[in-house]
């Protein structure tokens, strides 16, 4: 046994010192995009696209990885880079290559006189978190862009293509020096999705339709079902022992405002909760992340479920009428994402997290989604 596994060992020595991190070589363009291909869903693959500076990691004279490097200008004149894409073939994952890449992508913009250094990663994935996380990388919440970015926020997320890869988080080194406040970031996320759903209602209906009460109910309904959601998700977490924290997905509301005033079609952007800790694993922690999202799921199903009895059993005034169907009409869309759409680019909603853990259970509240779609 100790002889297979020092040979195990100098194998695993062997193949990390025939990695090799150089730049891309122009013909092997078609060989970094099959890898890219074999690493991203169909949906966000369309969205690749090569820079000038591709740095390839080679092992054995083949190409298995690759990091894409973007340079961006900031404010106040400094300079910026981006960690753009990153992949590796599925072959050689475990060795080391990735973290060769990002490391070496780091460097390089080093040199080339970057001032700081941003990476967007979706929350669940913390492969790739993890490898920033460790080199003095941290989330930076809407507010300390704002502070940071100011008036060309909107211009770097286009550069960084942060306006429509709901649920990531733009990761930054330096790492910011004041703390952001979760609670500021879920107040602020519903009075924007507040905001988008009159707009939505407002074109869909007509103004005629509105009334001071319109504007209060909105607000109002969609606090009970963003609010409801989120306490069964901590009060689930705190039994399990297991802190969390709340993050807006800021990068869905660019969307959201085009679908508002192109289409007068508005979706929930609920946010979610996530480990307080940057060090964590999520396949080693879905059991529980599972447990969690079950419980905001089942929390919006129940909601809206019992808003389409109500009036069933009760005869209700007309105004209250109207505040049950509104209530009804949030209730069914918060189902539909948070719910029956775990895939790209949905992932961040509760239904991956649901799937990834049980899919049993996925399937019983998809079920119970689509039922209550068509009633």
């Amino acid at each position: 046994m100790g002889k297979d596994c020092g040979s195990n060992l100098n194998d695993s020595l062997n193949q990390e010192r025939e990695i090799r991190i150089r730049p891309m070589r122009a013909e092997e363009r078609g060989r970094v995009r099959v890898i890219m291909k074999r690493s991203f869903p169909l949906v966000q693959r369309w969205f690749f696209s090569f820079t000038p500076n591709v740095l390839v990691a080679e092992q054995n004279g083949k190409v298995e990885g690759a990091i894409v490097l973007k340079l961006l200008p900031l404010p106040r004149g400094r300079r910026g880079g981006l960690l753009y894409w990153a992949f590796t073939s599925p072959e050689v994952r475990g060795f080391g290559i990735g973290q060769r890449l990002i490391e070496a992508g780091i460097r390089f913009l080093e040199d080339q006189g970057c001032d700081e250094i941003l990476g967007c990663i979706e929350g669940n994935n913390t492969s790739s978190s993890k490898l920033l996380s460790t080199r003095g990388f941290q989330i930076l919440s809407p507010g300390q862009q704002l502070r940071r970015y100011r008036h060309r926020i909107l211009f770097l997320w286009i550069r960084i293509f942060h306006y429509i890869d709901i649920g990531h988080f733009v990761w930054a080194r330096p790492a910011p020096v004041q703390p952001d406040r979760a609670a500021l970031q879920w107040l602020g996320n519903l009075a924007l999705n507040a905001v988008l759903l009159v707009v939505a209602l407002w074109r869909a209906t007509g103004s005629g339709n509105f009334n001071l009460m319109t504007f209060i109910a909105v607000p109002l309904v969609l606090g009970i079902f963003f609010g409801g959601r989120e306490v069964a998700m901590r009060i689930t977490a705190n039994r399990l022992g297991f802190p969390v924290r709340y993050r807006t997905w800021e990068s869905a509301f660019p969307l959201c405002i085009f679908l508002t005033f192109a289409f007068a079609w508005w979706f929930p952007i609920p946010g979610s909760v996530y480990p307080t800790t940057a060090d964590w694993r999520y396949r080693n922690q879905i059991s529980k992340l599972g447990r969690i999202a079950l419980a905001g799921g089942l929390t919006v199903l129940t909601l809206s479920w019992g808003l389409w009895l109500l009036p069933q059993f009760v005869n209700l005034p007309p105004a209250i009428a109207e505040w049950i169907w509104l209530a009804g009409l949030i209730g069914v869309s918060l189902a539909i994402f948070d719910v029956a759409l775990p895939f790209f680019p949905f992932v961040s909603y509760n239904g991956r997290r649901i799937w990834d853990w049980n899919r049993t259970v996925w399937v019983v509240l998809a079920t119970a989604t689509l039922l209550r779609l068509i009633v």
